[in-house]
């Protein structure tokens, strides 16, 4: 007796790649990162962000975002800094308390 012979075939999606990471060569790129970010963590508290503001500057090779993010009633003060032509993994993020 002969038996049927079954095939299955298993549709395999393709893993996408991850997206290509930024690099930053000018202050002015990681203004709105650093804006995201503080939104991002703010957010996570619990709080409600509403206003952004903020300046950007070159000290040598680090790129630096100085601002503030008004949140519940409050300014919070955020400072961020990268080495020019660094990944984003690299950068870093500083949210003070208000003061008093």
């Amino acid at each position: 007796m002969m038996l049927p012979l079954v095939l299955a075939f298993a549709t395999i999606a393709p893993t996408p790649a991850p997206a290509p990471e930024r690099v930053f060569q000018r202050a002015s790129e990681l203004q709105p990162w650093c804006r995201q970010e503080a939104e991002a963590e703010l957010v996570g508290r619990g709080l409600t962000t509403y206003q952004w503001t903020g300046s950007y500057r070159d000290e040598g090779n680090t790129l630096v975002v100085e601002g503030k993010l008004r949140a519940d009633g409050r300014d919070y003060p955020v400072s961020c800094r990268i080495a020019r032509g660094a990944r984003e993994r690299y950068a870093t993020i500083e949210i003070s308390e208000p003061a008093s």
